[in-house]
């Protein structure tokens, strides 16, 4: 069997700690689902939420659903939800007209029940983004609750094909929803049609129903886990095959597959061979990749890649000097080999919010079109909302990227405690200069006469230095006893105070 596939696929590995999920496009890896065993997705659950919170000038609410933090909910997300769907699927014949739009606290009042579904996991310190406008995803079929609406894919072109659609869903459909045909519905007989919709509005009824019954801040109905959701997502008439390394979860998604679509059961299997799953087609290397802070680009050069708080940065540089070709021509092709690695990059890492990138600078105009007319080609095959902004006079291009859960780097990695996620510590030197304001801040407030101070081998070798000069002139700067305490374990720029009669912590300093 090659290792290299021109195919189609989904790779599902699990172990007691972790699953991970590949999609396989073309022979190469295209999205990337790392999860924990800790993990606790909240993405699609709906939940019978509490108004903690109303506040007009934001045109928001605070939801309390029973998770650490409050879920917020913007306005738009609380209101009418046609008028959005009609811009966005372009289906005017189901216009009823539109409602006079309300204010968040014309809409809700503190303390009273409402039912929310979350949009976007909580991310960092912000909690869940909640909206009201509820959705069942199937496989050919988007069920909404609430609205009378009916919208057809876009890859359906054909007016009278889409004409036709909206009418035999209005014919089949339960009064208090709506639907959106889903790009896989497009080929389904009415009797699949039929079917899944039975499927999406029982779950309805039963979510409304457990609303009914069940307490508040509780979660009414939960959304499938990643793996069934990756197989809806993903799996078509399109995908050649799905390996799955553990029998356990084999058998669930062959009775998963027996529901929605046991035709094409032939394409699961189970992966028996000694060599893992993910290193046989060679994901193991991807995977390191999506987390590491420099990429390689094919053709020479690399990418490094910075995630803050507020955006990721990506800069784009050249590889050693290419002779024997224009400097003009390596740019551009350089700038253009990023664009494919950048737009795989955003998918693997699951990258979301504003990514500023820096190409390498293009004098010509014409260059500078190619090269985003290039990266906007890479993009189509991203599933997730993404727009750009042309190449600017400086180089940079600004992207968002809808972003509904924490991505790779965040969920895998944690902030080093060192340096706090800056990527640098203090030199030797900043470190000394730290220890002395310290110790004038120690004398003044706390009128010790001596002290026990913890530091760093590397640290105590400073102060040792030149028979201890920088030991004596602290100790004779601040008129107080210092007694060293080297602690082989801790970092350079690791340092603490004792009150060496009750060993009490004065100061510390780890950052």
């Amino acid at each position: 069997m090659s290792t290299k596939y021109s195919k189609r696929g989904i790779l599902i590995s699990k172990t007691p700690y972790e699953k991970r999920i590949a999609i396989i496009e073309d022979g190469e890896l295209a999205e990337l689902v790392v999860e924990g065993v800790s993990s606790n997705r909240v993405l699609g659950n709906i939940y019978k939420g509490v108004v903690q919170k109303v506040l007009p000038a934001l045109k928001a609410a605070f939801i309390d659903i029973g998770l650490e933090k409050a879920g917020f909910l913007h306005q738009e997300d609380a209101i009418d939800r046609n008028a959005s769907l009609r811009r966005e699927f372009g289906d005017s014949e189901d216009d009823e007209g539109g409602e006079e739009e309300l204010s968040i606290d014309e809409i809700l009042q503190e303390g009273q029940e409402i039912m929310v579904q979350v949009v976007k996991e909580p991310i960092s310190t912000k909690g869940a983004r909640l909206t009201t406008h509820l959705s069942f995803a199937g496989r050919f079929l988007v069920c909404m609750p609430g609205t009378n609406f009916i919208g057809v894919s876009k890859k359906e072109r054909d007016i009278g094909r889409r004409r036709e659609f909206r009418r035999a869903i209005r014919r089949l459909k339960a009064k208090d929803v709506g639907y959106i045909v889903r790009t896989n519905g497009l080929l389904e007989s009415e009797l699949e049609i039929t079917k899944q919709m039975r499927e999406l509005e029982a779950k309805w009824e039963a979510t409304k129903y457990n609303f009914e019954v069940q307490e508040p801040e509780t979660c009414i109905y939960q959304e499938s886990d990643s793996i069934k959701q990756t197989i809806r997502e993903y799996f078509s008439d399109n995908t050649d095959y799905v390996y799955i390394d553990d029998r356990e979860e084999f058998l669930a998604i062959t009775e998963y597959l027996k529901i929605l679509s046991s035709d094409k059961l032939n394409k699961l299997k189970l992966w028996s061979s000694p060599e893992s799953l993910f290193e046989y087609f060679k994901i193991e290397d991807e995977y390191s990749k999506s987390l590491a802070r420099v990429v390689p680009l094919s053709k020479g050069g690399n990418l490094i890649i910075e995630q803050t708080e507020a955006l990721v940065s990506i800069d784009i540089n050249t590889g050693p000097k290419i002779y024997g070709k224009d400097q003009s021509e390596l740019i551009r092709e350089t700038n253009i080999d990023a664009c494919q690695e950048i737009a795989k990059q955003l998918r693997l890492r699951d990258v979301g919010g504003l990514i500023v990138i820096d190409f390498i600078d293009m004098d010509n105009e014409e260059d500078k079109e190619i090269v985003y007319n290039e990266f906007r080609k890479q993009l189509r095959r991203d599933k997730a909302p993404t727009s750009t902004t042309p190449i600017s006079q400086f180089g940079l291009m600004e992207v968002t990227r809808k972003r509904v859960r924490a991505n790779l780097m965040t969920e895998k990695t944690e902030e080093c405690p060192v340096c706090k996620g800056c990527g640098h510590i203090y030199s030797l030197e900043t470190t000394l200069s730290i220890i002395d304001r310290s110790l004038a801040r120690i004398r003044k407030k706390l009128k010790h006469k001596e002290v026990s101070l913890v530091l760093s081998t590397p640290m105590v070798d400073v102060f040792c230095q030149d028979m201890g000069r920088m030991f004596n002139y602290l100790e004779y700067k601040h008129r107080i006893k210092i007694n060293l305490i080297e602690d082989d374990k801790a970092y350079i720029n690791q340092f603490s105070f004792y009150d060496p009669q009750n060993e009490e912590i004065i100061d510390i300093f780890n950052t």
